[in-house]
């Protein structure tokens, strides 16, 4: 028996459409962008003092699938959208994930204390999804169990993560003699809305019982332990106002600590490596908590949908109705009251850049690296490294890039990325300082601008901020 709905449809396309990680290739090691420190806080510093505009100093968002494009699904013109669907789940596996990250900057400021020590802090907002793709769940969903009679359809391939949060910060920069820049942040995570089911086990089956009947079956749960862990969801239940969202943003959610270090090391003028970690933390959810949680192994037998000859006008039984009541009569789920820990997802970034050429516009000719301030180059080309803990493993990214500064006022940075959506990811950063005012603006997956539909992701990130330079 086969039953094809249209929420797995739905589903599909709402995953399409939404992934990569949080890596930020532009603005690692791009020290005339201040919120360069967001990613490293012991990077360089070009500027005395600098203050973002309120909620234009920082944007980024991302998203993507490592498997599938949008293109894939309803693109294609050799074949209709049921045999694309098909053909993709035949494609993925439950490795295969799917996310979405948006940070928005409320807040950014700066300024430097002595000749070596700079002071940084603000709040941003951050929304920070990833679902691994529930493999054995879309293949009974879309194909039925007709032909799935004792296979087990496992548990574990659905494991997914949403977070919406606010983040307050406070960090510190310092020169160490000529070669280092070291420095740290803190961070207070203030969870607005957690959702997440991780770490789940077992499998379901359905068999031909023993009876005489076709018609009847056994559905088996095997070890089963399932859980979806929530907080924060409660202050949706009577409407979400704009005055819940600012109470909820200025720590009125669970609370949490985090910390990010980073470190440069300046060889000369020309070379220098540096590397940070970021979000070495947790966040304690103890107000407002449920979990949902299914434990057991259950074998039920006896469910049978009988299919009566209907007369004109009269509808059938409500079949799945009927079987969902019955399971959830023979499985009961728990909501369970009790605090947890939820560690944020370790981000590790590291860096090696090269300048040449001759000395910048506006950049004085002089080894300046020795009297404590970064000496900047016309050129430079460098390699960069992301990786990101997720809850299947690692994922990792490598970036090449040129970047070159034109004029006194601009530079352009340009990036080849291979991560687990793309090998012929392109990015391109524009950097623009007229007067004490700083923009920039940058985007990943170039070759894909034509039709974004065959992207299988897209990365944007701009903001708008004033430095303030030593005269």
């Amino acid at each position: 028996m086969r039953r094809v709905d249209l929420w797995p449809i739905g589903l599909l396309l709402m995953l399409v459409a939404t992934v990569s990680a949080q890596n930020k290739p532009m603005l690692f090691g791009l020290d005339e962008v201040p919120q360069s420190l967001m990613i490293n806080p012991g990077a360089t510093l070009m500027q005395d003092a600098h203050i973002g505009v309120p909620l234009a100093s920082g944007f980024h968002l991302n998203v993507g699938s490592s498997g599938v494009s949008l293109y894939d699904v309803v693109g294609k013109q050799d074949g209709d959208i049921t045999q694309n669907i098909s053909s993709v789940l035949n494609s993925l596996n439950d490795r295969d994930f799917f996310t979405l990250t948006q940070q928005l900057e409320l807040l950014n400021f700066g300024w430097r204390s002595g000749r070596k020590r700079y002071y940084s802090g603000g709040i941003y907002q951050e929304l920070d999804m990833i679902t691994y793709f529930p493999k054995d769940w879309f293949t009974l969903a879309w194909n039925g169990n007709a032909d799935y009679l004792d296979y087990p359809f496992k548990f574990d391939h659905i494991n997914a993560r949403m977070d919406a949060l606010s983040v307050f910060h406070f960090g510190v920069n310092q020169s160490i003699g000529r070669h280092w820049t070291v420095g740290a942040r803190v961070k207070i995570y203030n969870s607005i809305l957690s959702v997440s089911s991780l770490n789940n086990k077992g499998s379901f089956t359905t068999s031909l019982s023993a009876g005489d009947s076709d018609n009847y079956y056994a559905q088996k749960l095997s070890r089963a332990e399932v859980s979806i862990q929530t907080s924060g969801l409660s202050r949706f239940d009577d409407g979400f106002t704009q005055a819940d969202l600012i109470s909820s943003s200025l720590l009125g959610g669970n609370l949490g600590l985090g910390i990010d270090v980073g470190a440069t090391y300046t060889f000369d003028d020309q070379l220098k490596v540096s590397a940070s970690l970021q979000d070495l933390g947790a966040i304690f959810h103890a107000s407002d908590v449920k979990t949902y949680q299914a434990v057991g192994n259950k074998l039920i037998e006896g469910i049978e949908l009988d299919f009566p000859v209907l007369s004109s006008g009269q509808s059938p039984p409500p079949y799945y109705a009927i079987f969902e009541n019955e399971l959830e009569a023979a499985v009961p789920i728990d909501t369970l009251y009790s605090a947890y820990t939820q560690w944020r997802p370790v981000k590790f970034n590291a860096g090696i850049s090269y300048g040449f050429g001759p000395a910048a516009p506006g950049s004085p000719a002089c080894n300046c690296t020795k009297k404590g301030k970064p000496f900047t180059l016309e050129s430079e080309v460098g390699f960069q490294y992301f990786a990101i803990k997720r809850p299947k493993g690692i994922q990792m990214a490598a970036t090449v890039f040129y970047l070159r500064r034109l004029y006194r006022f601009l530079l352009i940075k340009s990036t080849y990325t291979i991560d687990a959506l793309s090998a012929t990811n392109i990015g391109l950063g524009v950097v623009g300082d007229f007067g004490n005012f700083n923009i920039y603006l940058a985007g990943d997956h170039a070759l894909k601008y034509g039709n974004l539909a065959k992207a299988r992701g897209l990365s944007v990130q701009f903001g708008l901020n004033f430095k303030f330079l030593e005269k």
